[in-house]
């Protein structure tokens, strides 16, 4: 190769390079203005709502976010200003329970109506619990209720308690020090996937990694998913062995 041609592909080179930092310049700025005018919106949105109003959610939300943090105190909260809500009308305080011993969950678990998980006797060895955790429901009647109710009131911020006795979705984690192994109940998706019995999942591993779900005709699916491997027979008896109804 000349000098010539070197030349040419030196400038080349610094031509692609300019033009790819200017490209990444541009969207930088492009993303930083939008930004900006997000923040310059949500300030105008909200420069109409009275002081004490965004006093009295402030002192509401704290005092909901305490009560909640009590067992069993869920919340549901109607925003008559959505716009401090990220644009939402219902935000939720209580509805997720963390467990950080297998006894602790299946205490609260028992406690429940419907399917629940549990430990599978035929897991694989040197396995231990990890995690667990129970959500309640963000549908149902009393969505529309406390949406009535919040509008009917006036006031900036409403609060309901709510009262659930059915989890929405329960997740059991384990561990051998290498690996994850999760169990998992969750409400079907009414849109969702039609397959009956035990299936595979079809999206990406590091998603739902090496996954098997199984669906009984019910209102809910169940899953299991490891991230190592272990052979799908050996995942359908784990996950069947996990569901108590």
């Amino acid at each position: 190769m000349n000098v010539a041609s070197k030349a040419a592909i030196v400038t080349l080179s610094s031509v692609l390079l300019l033009g790819s930092s200017a490209s990444f310049a541009a969207e930088t700025k492009s993303y930083k203005e939008a930004q900006k005018e997000t923040v310059k919106k949500t300030a105008e949105a909200t420069k109409s709502i009275p002081e004490k109003d965004k006093k009295f959610i402030e002192d509401e939300i704290n005092r909901i976010k305490e009560l909640s943090k009590k067992p069993g105190e869920s919340y549901v909260l109607y925003h008559k200003y959505p716009q401090l809500n990220s644009g939402l009308s219902l935000s939720y305080w209580g509805l997720v329970e963390e467990f950080s011993s297998y006894e602790a969950y299946l205490k609260r678990a028992s406690t429940l109506e419907g399917s629940i998980l549990k430990q599978p006797a035929n897991l694989p060895a040197g396995y231990k619990f990890l995690s667990a955790t129970i959500e309640g429901p963000t549908k149902g009647k009393f969505v529309d209720e406390v949406k009535a109710e919040g509008k009917k009131s006036g006031k900036p911020i409403y609060a309901k308690k709510i009262e659930w006795k059915e989890a929405a979705d329960i997740r059991l984690k384990y561990t051998n020090g290498k690996s994850t192994l999760t169990f998992s109940k969750y409400t079907k998706d009414p849109e969702g996937s039609k397959k009956q019995g035990f299936f595979n999942d079809t999206l990406p591993a590091n998603i739902y990694p090496k996954s098997v779900f199984w669906y009984d005709g019910g209102k809910y699916e169940y899953g299991v998913s490891a991230t190592s491997d272990i052979p799908r027979e050996k995942k359908i008896a784990m996950l069947k062995a996990a569901v108590k109804k």
